[in-house]
């Protein structure tokens, strides 16, 4: 099993969540509570132009970590196809027109 942190990997791709290193207590509760725990898939959706913070989808919902404190999780880097981890495409909400009608 070979594992890596989360800057290591590029968008677009999957890793799953082996454990958390040793941090404070109060910030690996933090993590628990947002849902990254051992064995969720998670997908980087986007890395911000200076790398930090970085973009993750986990359990359906989109979560922005730090670089800094996204190293805490263990990673392992996961190969095939977002949908075949539960991933869905994301879809971009259309804008309305500036007319002020419905529709």
């Amino acid at each position: 099993m070979t594992t890596c942190r989360l800057r290591e990997l590029p968008v677009g791709s999957i890793a799953r969540i082996q454990g958390i290193r040793e941090t404070h207590r109060s910030y690996r509760s933090k993590l628990l509570s947002m849902g990254l725990t051992r064995g969720t898939p998670i997908l980087v959706r986007n890395v911000a132009p200076l790398g930090d913070p970085v973009l993750v989808s986990v359990r359906g919902f989109e979560l922005s970590l730090r670089r800094d404190e996204a190293d805490a999780l263990i990673l392992e880097p996961l190969d095939g196809d977002p949908e075949e981890h539960g991933f869905r495409a994301r879809h971009r909400r259309r804008r309305r027109g500036g007319n002020g009608r419905n529709g």
